[in-house]
């Protein structure tokens, strides 16, 4: 059996180092611990790593994070999930993420070394799709992506939240609607507003009334360009849904720039729960995810499926909630 010593020199890192990667220390970047578990892998080693003899080693990795995994507060949300999950277990937890639109490269997965996989990200590269189809591995997704249905998976409930939007809508009285909405050839998106528009039609509300608006992205600034060219009419009874936080927190700035009241003069609603919508002034309502239980359901189902147990292939929905704000106004 390998020892530290010879896995520290294999890798170039002190011995030290090589027993803090295989006690899974947060300290160590993701670079070295590929490094060195990769090479104790291939030297046989058969000691304690992570959380004990026989642990398993997995890889969360991520497309288009916003900004990073760390500042993206969706995918750090379903990160610490998964690393709480695993935290007890006999799971060791890489994390990767590619940031831009280029093509995915396969070498960013080490397939000689991990056992299992927990993918998410908003766009999906087709090539990492393709690769994704191919992987004998384990895989688990975050979200719902099209040629890709027949994994696993851990969904929020898009099509639910977009409903819980439309019915606080109708239940403040508004009479216009405005949808500023990422590309609706992204499944995110479509569910959101196939579930809005359900809403609306289960109460009448007339499709006339409603207007859409989409962007190429979903950022803030996607958002304030969406808002600029915006007429407003006083008493028209108005809100703007977006189906993101972020795209309706460029609309507040926009609007507020312009000397806009909100919800006074038009109310807006959001999508996703994120922190600064509490920090905000006013207040943004929302429909709220919650990404740290995805992330624990997904690594309890690749554990399953790495164990051998099919039955855990399926498709796990979580429930969003209406988190309210100050941007809407009061309703009958």
């Amino acid at each position: 059996m390998a020892t530290l010593r010879e896995i520290s020199e294999a890798s170039g890192v002190s011995i030290s180092t090589v027993s803090r990667v295989l006690s899974n220390d947060g300290r160590i970047s993701e670079a070295t611990k590929k490094k060195v578990l990769r090479i104790a892998k291939k030297l046989g080693y058969s000691g304690e790593i992570a959380n004990g003899p026989g642990s398993k080693v997995v890889m969360f990795f991520v497309s288009n994070p916003h900004r990073s995994i760390e500042s993206d507060e969706f995918f750090s949300g379903v990160q610490r999930g998964i690393l709480r999950g695993a935290g007890g277990s006999d799971i060791h937890c890489l994390v990767q993420s590619i940031r831009s639109r280029k093509s995915f490269d396969e070498s960013l997965i080490p397939l000689d070394l991990v056992e299992g996989l927990i993918v998410g990200g908003i766009p999906m590269p087709d090539d990492l799709k393709t690769f994704l189809s191919a992987v004998k591995i384990p895989v688990v997704l975050i979200g719902k992506y099209a040629g890709l249905e027949y994994l696993a998976s851990v969904n929020n409930d898009n099509a639910r939240g977009g409903y819980l939007a439309a019915n606080e809508i109708i239940k403040h009285d508004y009479s216009s609607i405005t949808i500023i909405t990422g590309p609706r050839n992204v499944s995110t998106f479509a569910d959101r507003l196939e579930g809005f528009f359900k809403c609306l039609s289960e109460n009448s509300f007339p499709f006339d009334q409603v207007k859409i608006i989409e962007c190429n992205s979903f950022e803030e600034r996607d958002g304030r360009q969406a808002i600029e060219s915006h007429s407003i009419t006083p008493g028209k009874k108005e809100v703007i849904f977006c189906t993101t936080d972020w795209l309706a927190k460029g609309v507040i700035e926009a609007l507020q720039e312009r000397k806009v009241s909100i919800p006074s003069d038009i109310g807006v609603i959001g999508f996703g729960g994120l922190d600064f919508c509490k920090m905000i002034s006013p207040r943004i309502t929302t429909v709220a995810l919650n990404p740290y239980l995805l992330g624990r359901i997904a690594v309890t189902l690749l554990r399953e499926l790495m164990d051998g147990n099919s039955e855990s292939k399926g498709v796990v929905f979580v429930e969003p909630f209406l988190m309210e704000g100050e941007t809407l106004r009061r309703g009958k």
